[in-house]
Order: C-alpha cells, then sequence, then structure tokens
C-alpha cells in the first residue's frame, strides 16, 4: 500500500502571474510504495520533487475556480485530508548529490542524459527536466568509464560540450569517492591517467564544521577575519566586532562556541577524513 509523503496545492489567487477566474485550484499528492526502505527517504530527501521514481506515483485532484462557492472550501479540505503529507512539504528535499537509493542511482550531473548508449530510468533526452537516475546493477567500473568519465556530450546545434568534462565530471568523481571509495578506486584504475581525477580538492565545498579534523589550517570570514577550529571552539586574534561592550583593539582573542550543524567552506583537504558530512 503507497503512502503519501508529500502533497502542496496550487492556488491561482497565489500565482505569480495573474489568471482568469476560471481557472482552478489543483492538489497535487506524491505517494511512495516503500518509504520505510527507502534511503533517500530517511534524509528527508525524494527524487519525486523532479524525477520519475517507480517506486513512487503523483496524483492530481482539481478543485473549484473562484467563481464557485466551494473553491476556499475545497482548499481548506484538501490540506485537511492530506495535513501529514502538506507539512511534510518543508522536511522533503530533492536530494543535491549522488545518492544510492533503493536499487537505483541518482546522478545530479549536467549533460550526461545526452548519453544515448545509456538505458536511463529517467532524466535522459535533450529535454529532460529531471537528473538522470540509472539502474545500480548497471553502476559498475565499466559504464562509469565508458558512459560517464569518457563521455563527450554535443550540443543540440552541434559542438563538443566542455564544459561536462571540466566541471560535471570532477563533481561526479568527487561524489563517487565519497559515496563509494571501493567502487572510486576500481574506475580510477580504468583511467589514471584522466585529468578529471587531478581535481578531486574538497577546498571550497561546505561540509559541517563537526565533522572536520580539528586544529587543520584556518577559516576566513566574509570579514577577513581568521579563525582556527580545535574541535569544540572557534578561535581568533583578529575578530572585530560593531556595538560590542570592548573596542575592537581591546580584544585579544575571540572564542566561539558553533551550533551543532555550523557550516562552513574547506579550506585544506587534510580537514576532510571520511566521516566528513558534505552540504554540496
Amino acid at each position: 500500500m503507497e503512502k503519501e509523503i508529500y502533497a502542496w496545492v496550487w492556488n491561482p489567487e497565489n500565482a505569480l502571474f495573474k489568471q482568469k477566474k476560471s481557472e482552478k485550484a489543483v492538489g497535487y499528492i506524491y505517494s511512495c510504495k516503500c518509504p520505510e526502505k527507502c534511503e533517500l527517504y530517511a534524509k528527508g530527501n525524494c527524487v519525486m520533487l523532479k524525477n520519475y521514481c517507480p517506486y513512487g506515483s503523483k496524483n492530481t485532484t482539481v478543485g473549484y475556480s473562484r467563481m464557485a462557492r466551494k473553491f476556499s472550501s475545497w482548499i481548506y479540505e484538501f490540506k485537511d485530508k492530506h495535513k501529514d503529507a502538506c507539512n511534510a512539504g518543508s522536511r522533503l528535499k530533492q536530494p543535491e548529490k549522488m545518492e544510492y537509493f533503493m536499487d537505483l542511482v541518482y546522478i545530479p550531473i549536467s549533460h550526461l542524459g545526452l548519453n544515448e548508449n545509456i538505458d536511463f530510468v529517467d532524466g535522459g533526452g535533450f529535454f529532460s527536466n529531471g537528473y538522470p537516475v540509472v539502474k545500480r546493477s548497471d553502476f559498475n567500473e565499466e559504464f562509469i568509464s565508458k558512459q560517464i568519465i569518457r563521455f563527450r556530450p554535443k550540443a543540440l546545434m552541434g559542438g563538443v560540450i566542455w564544459d561536462y568534462q571540466e566541471k560535471e565530471v570532477p563533481k561526479f568523481l568527487r561524489w563517487l569517492k565519497r559515496l563509494d571509495p571501493a567502487l572510486f578506486d576500481k574506475a580510477k584504475a580504468l583511467n589514471p591517467d584522466h585529468s578529471a581525477f587531478a581535481k578531486l580538492s574538497d577546498v571550497g565545498k561546505k561540509a559541517v564544521l563537526q565533522t572536520l579534523n580539528p586544529n587543520i589550517g584556518t577559516f576566513i570570514s566574509t570579514k577577513g577575519e581568521t579563525w582556527t577550529w580545535d574541535g569544540e571552539y572557534l578561535y581568533s586574534s583578529n575578530a572585530y566586532f560593531y556595538g560590542s561592550i570592548l573596542e575592537t583593539k581591546e580584544i585579544q582573542e575571540c572564542r566561539l562556541k558553533p551550533t551543532d550543524g555550523a557550516v562552513v567552506k574547506v579550506t585544506d583537504d587534510n580537514q576532510v577524513n571520511d566521516n566528513t558530512e558534505f552540504i554540496d
């Protein structure tokens, strides 16, 4: 039995552009056959927000136009009937990086969908709205090497899309290294001289501070302040504040205790470890 995991109402009164009075409210319902087994759902993610998923379904129900008396009451009743699913909207998001889920792989990189030699579950073709989803059974080192790393996508009007090799392949390899190190090593062994493997630095990537190695490198604030992390506190000897009880010149050192889940940009690859939690 499917479980409703997300629902929302399109209200023509709240549309960005002016709508005809005859336009009707529409309710959208997303359901999943196995949310308790899905690794993505456990993380608060779902590919169905932008993609097709064979383990879920999307349904619509049409309400009334603004000219009808039941227009507002229908919207209220829909939200009440699907209360839990409507409330899920604030916590359920489309994944932002490559993920394994069920027997599938979600690969959110641009231009891969142009590869006509891949049997996509979703996300294939020039005009696809979703990112590629492939079968986990196909996703081995030979597939990665031939269909992803060595792929050269071409634009609709001709010409190679060089951004794919310059930006998308390194992004994919970075995600693969974090998600499946063993498979990453096998793919690298098949492509030891590929330039993308030299572009895998995590410097500049966003990560949860508490999951980084302490006492390595420094972090620079938007104001140019230099901070060091000892695993519990952030320290700075050149921090300055407006409106504090002391003047900046009277502050020798500042110590801050960040909240759990605080996000910073990696400044040194040695800050990263196997348990580092990346945001992008």
